[in-house]
């Protein structure tokens, strides 16, 4: 049996602009997988099953790798020390083309995956010239990360089915037969955690890298023009400060815009 040609939709029919002013990086992926976290119940899961978990899984992995391509965009917006490292790095032509000539800061990013660890931690050194730090809770929680980029590989490109290469990789037992990914209300929260945990380490860590920059490495640098600096601060502590956060009181004076640059003058001796 044969249906017949069947067309697409009108693509302009699918998509809609999103809103001109857009919270910070973090408090979008807040909002993204809170999303998939909460609107579904268990009781709907466990009628139908891992098929609507994988969808949600792969939407957690899908706003993690957003979140990325958002910071390091703001990142190469900001920072000279992230241009000049990355001025030689490649640009896809057709990111060039749909920005009718002006480079857009996720455009660096639309031909990379960060669906690893690995490729996180190449993207962050080729375009920031920032490495990692190895033994903090950044570098744990890419680790952990991982395993669930192994299994979003099954969903995504098998049916569920765990390929040899991503078995090897996350240590499973040998099988003759061959393994499915199995995902249920429980597992959906636990990786939402470890995507959240990640985001959040990433966004500390990142943060504190160009705050660093701006009070040491920037000033030395012949662009330097200190009648924006505090204006750069600002910007800074915008991108990456988690309004959310703020408003669970779990950052400490995060509404506080001049008792934080107060702070950051006192630790670098401005």
């Amino acid at each position: 049996m044969s249906i017949g040609r069947v067309p697409c939709p009108d693509a302009n029919s699918l998509v809609t602009p999103m809103g001109r002013k857009r919270p910070s990086a973090i408090d979008d992926f807040y909002a993204s997988t809170s999303t998939a976290l909460t609107r579904v119940d268990p009781n709907f899961i466990s009628s139908y099953g891992d098929d609507v978990v994988g969808l949600l899984f792969v939407g957690l992995i899908s706003s993690t790798e957003n979140y990325f391509r958002d910071i390091l965009g703001f990142t190469l917006t900001i920072c000279p020390v992230a241009q000049a490292y990355s001025s030689d790095e490649k640009v896809q032509l057709g990111s060039l083309l749909w920005a009718e000539g002006s480079l857009q800061n996720r455009s660096a990013f639309e031909f990379h995956a960060f669906s690893s660890a690995e490729s996180i931690r190449k993207a962050i050194q080729n375009f920031t010239n920032y490495q990692v730090r190895t033994n903090g809770t950044f570098a744990l929680m890419l680790n952990e990360y991982d395993k669930l980029c192994e299994l979003r590989h099954a969903v995504v490109h098998s049916g569920h089915i765990v390929a040899g290469k991503n078995a090897i990789k996350l240590g499973l037992r040998r099988s003759a037969i061959p393994l499915k990914v199995k995902l249920g209300y429980a597992e959906l929260q636990a990786a939402g955690s470890v995507c959240t945990a990640l985001v959040q380490a990433a966004n500390t860590e990142l943060f504190e890298a160009l705050v660093v920059r701006w009070a040491t490495t920037w000033r030395n640098l012949p662009s330097w023009t200190p009648a924006n600096e505090v204006k750069l601060l600002r910007a800074i502590r915008a991108a990456f400060l988690s309004k959310r956060d703020g408003a669970n009181k779990t950052i400490t004076g995060a509404s506080k815009t001049n008792q934080f640059e107060s702070d950051v003058r006192a630790e670098f001796n401005l």
